[in-house]
């Protein structure tokens, strides 16, 4: 390619990352009011949760993934410690 090509390409390419990196949301401020042994208590509760799920059920790793993610934002959103309350 000519150079008239490769310098707006590259700056095509940079602007976009640069957006996304501009507009991605801090891993740390979402768990900044959450402390850690009540995510991790959380976390093991639903895991064990979908764990005792999967034997009666047929579920791919995906869905078991889905499940545990969907539990610990319910869970942590109701402000309970207890998954599914």
């Amino acid at each position: 390619m000519s150079r008239f090509v490769n310098a707006p390409a590259a700056t095509l390419v940079a602007t976009v990352f640069a957006g996304a990196a501009m507009f991605a949301p801090a891993p740390a401020a979402a768990k900044s009011d959450v402390d850690s042994a009540t995510l991790k208590k959380v976390t093991a509760d639903c895991r064990a949760q979908v764990k005792e799920k999967a034997k009666f059920e047929a579920m791919s790793l995906w869905a078991r993934h889905k499940f545990v993610k969907k539990c610990i934002k319910e869970t942590l959103e109701s402000g309970s410690d207890k998954p599914g309350h």
